[in-house]
């Protein structure tokens, strides 16, 4: 076969794209064959579930694979297969998994009692703990997931401005009711939302105006694809909010992994408002809004600021729940900047030797390995139908490699510079095995 190197493009090239399509065939084949027990699982599930699953982001074809266990940086599926993981369950599981000191405090947890109705001290000192990540925080309440948190933060900020439009951007998702990239979006939330481009200055300035309650922006999108906003477009929504009155809100539901004061810290922004999730339960359901104070005493009955007529009710019968506070201090505890920067350092091994890897073999016009810090993208031009980004899918899944299925790795605490190169390995590999097609 002729160099890639030398080809304008592979997707160019009819033979190529028809054995591309054979070799992806193959490929789901022997998946469907080596994987028995999660077919039959899914088949099951279908029974009583919608499309086999809870989690619209886990439909799968031809199914997906069904997880029994998980230890550390491994997850092992019904069929018995160990698979490195790197899904982390989406940005969530930063610890990996079942961490010794996250395990310890929830079980420790249950011999106290739980489901207590009632305030504990524990969400006031994991309150002070988020307080000091996040500068722009000077209040805070807990709800059960990023999606929850970002909804109230839109209603605080409306409450708050007494004005209804919010500006989000394109490929923006802040949850399942609030989301703008494709597809139906049915289910959003029916706010005014203007929606402008994402890190184009030029292209959200026309949205900017005196009537927007809220800004609300992901400062790197990653169901979006991996995309970071520049420091520039993040300056220009900060002076945007300040000139109109608009609440800023960052959501960084996802990107408070990559800094240790979040993407807001790294680049010296401060948000009015901050969304946050995820990672910070330490693997249990959790969400957090916070921000300005005088925004935040609307909840406050005691505040001068807040009238009865005034006063915002957020109640949530497990926001405060036993588990979800226990497992999240003992996470405060291993979230440190140093091991924060460690695996932004192997996120960005990953990047530049993979895209190395991949210019080396004539394939940088094919592939492109994005992201910023631990969460890393997989970017493939010209495959529309998502061809080629499957078959590195299931050819790094029968290297016993599990990534995202859109094309992403979330790095998390339990992985190593030798799980790194193994990775790296097996990219190669998978890069070499589609270039002699």
């Amino acid at each position: 076969m002729t160099s890639l190197s030398k080809m304008p493009g592979m997707s160019a090239q009819p033979n190529w794209t028809t054995a591309l399509a054979a070799h992806h065939f193959s490929l789901v084949q022997e998946f469907i064959r080596s994987n028995p027990q999660s077919q039959e699982a899914f088949q099951q599930a279908q029974l009583i579930l919608p499309g086999g699953n809870t989690r619209s982001v886990l439909n799968a074809t031809p199914f997906p694979l069904s997880i029994e266990s998980a230890q550390d940086a491994f997850v092992t599926s019904v069929d018995g297969k160990r698979y490195l993981d790197f899904v982390s369950d989406f940005s969530a599981g930063l610890f990996g998994h079942s961490h010794p000191e996250i395990s310890h405090a929830v079980e420790t947890a249950v011999n106290y009692g739980f489901s207590l109705g009632a305030v504990t001290r524990k969400e006031a000192k994991l309150a002070s703990t988020i307080q000091e990540r996040f500068v722009s925080i000077e209040q805070i309440r807990f709800c059960n997931s990023g999606t929850e948190a970002n909804i109230y933060a839109i209603a605080t900020s409306m409450a708050f401005t007494k004005r209804s439009k919010i500006l989000v951007f394109s490929h923006g998702y802040h949850g399942g009711v609030l989301s703008f990239g494709a597809g139906n979006q049915a289910l959003n939330i029916p706010h005014d939302f203007a929606i402008g481009v994402f890190d184009n200055i030029e292209k959200t300035r026309s949205l900017i105006s005196r009537d927007l309650a809220a800004i609300l922006v992901e400062p790197m999108q990653s169901a979006g694809g991996m995309r970071v906003a520049s420091r520039e477009f993040l300056s220009f929504l900060r002076t945007a909010a300040d000139e109109t009155g608009a609440i800023l809100i960052f959501d960084e539901v996802v990107t408070s992994r990559l800094h240790y004061n979040g993407l807001q810290g790294y680049h010296g922004i401060k948000p009015d408002m901050t969304t946050l999730g995820k990672y910070l339960g330490g693997g249990l359901p959790f969400g957090a809004f916070g921000g300005r104070e005088d925004i935040m005493s609307q909840f406050n009955p005691t505040s001068s600021i807040s009238s009865e007529s005034k006063l915002l009710q957020h109640s949530g019968t497990f926001n405060n729940n036993v588990f979800t506070m226990s497992a999240a201090l003992a996470a405060s505890k291993i979230v440190t900047p140093e091991e924060i920067q460690r695996i932004n350092n192997l996120g960005d091994r990953l990047r530049e030797r993979g895209n190395q890897i991949s210019h080396e073999a004539g394939f940088g016009s094919e592939l492109m390995i994005i992201g910023f810090g631990s969460c890393v993208g997989l970017y493939f031009a010209n495959d529309p139908d998502g061809i080629l980004r499957d078959c590195f899918y299931f050819s790094l899944l029968r290297a016993g490699i599990m990534i995202g299925r859109r094309g992403f790795l979330m790095l998390n605490f339990a992985h190593t510079d030798v799980l790194i190169e193994r990775t790296l390995v097996a990219l190669q590999d998978c890069i070499g095995v589609i270039q002699g097609l």
